[in-house]
């Protein structure tokens, strides 16, 4: 497995769990500590100079591991499941820009807080229009050889999608260019076990966001990594670890404190 964290290009959506600040200082301290990869949060795919972004993060010797799309939501409202198709459909085109961006580094893209919420509809119809708005997007997805990584998200951010259970159901509706993202935070909450979860997840999981129980950063709180680790091996997972978690005491420390606790994890593991 490899190590990742999320961070956030400029926008003005306020999401607290990512890092900011100036990139190429960033990217030197995260490849100092031997991370091998950087999970982008991009509010509009269509401003964005993406070669050079990827060049850059190629200059410090690393990947883009997944692109992250919670601030197109934030920021201008969009939503797979929007009961405007309007504004579906411009979801969908974004979308589409993000997955033509991750066939660079053949990255997965995050279906996250931009699935939407019920907004007092039934489950079955917002969950109809999520798994239309995906099929949508299995052309893009299979031409450029990039999976879509849908996230279960605990009740108090939507009502649309918390369990493992039920992604894997509309996983099962769309296609195997769909895998699910295992958020432990998240599921943390929604589980009865994270650890069970995992087993229950296998080898559907694509990408793997960490954050401590109480949404800080590995070894700041009660879960048990080596168990978390195993778990994943055990499955068959050798994909990216990607921070996402309130980067305190300070960036530069919530950094170090992952790598710290998971590297001698997955090194021995």
């Amino acid at each position: 497995m490899k190590l990742s964290a999320v961070y956030a290009l400029p926008g003005r959506a306020r999401f607290e769990y990512v890092l900011r600040g100036e990139l190429e200082e960033i990217l030197e301290f995260m490849a100092e500590l031997g991370y091998d990869g950087v999970e982008y949060n991009i509010p509009d795919p269509f401003k964005l100079d993406f070669d050079r972004l990827s060049d850059t993060t190629e200059a410090y010797g690393l990947r883009v591991s997944a692109i992250s799309t919670g601030l197109a939501y934030l920021e201008y409202g969009l939503s797979l499941t929007h009961p405007d198709r309007d504004v579906r459909d411009k979801a969908v085109e974004f979308m589409a820009k993000y997955i033509e961006l991750a066939s660079a580094h053949k990255s997965g893209v995050v279906v996250g807080l931009i699935r939407g919420k019920r907004g007092g509809r039934s489950v079955e119809e917002a969950r109809r229009l999520l798994v239309d708005s995906l099929k949508r997007l299995r052309d893009p997805c299979e031409r450029h050889g990039v999976n879509l990584l849908l996230e279960p998200l605990n009740r108090y951010e939507t009502d649309l999608v918390n369990k493992v259970s039920e992604a894997l159901s509309i996983i099962g509706e769309t296609g195997d260019w769909v895998k699910l993202l295992f958020d432990t935070f998240h599921m943390g909450i929604e589980e009865r076990s994270l650890y069970d979860a995992i087993l229950h997840a296998g080898p559907s999981i694509g990408h793997v966001h960490v954050a401590e129980n109480n949404r800080l950063p590995p070894g700041m709180g009660s879960i048990d990594w080596e168990k978390t680790v195993f778990r994943l091996l055990r499955v068959g997972y050798r994909g990216y670890l990607s921070l996402e978690a309130m980067p305190e005491p300070s960036l530069k420390e919530a950094l170090k404190q992952t790598a710290d606790t998971l590297k001698p994890l997955v090194t021995s593991l």
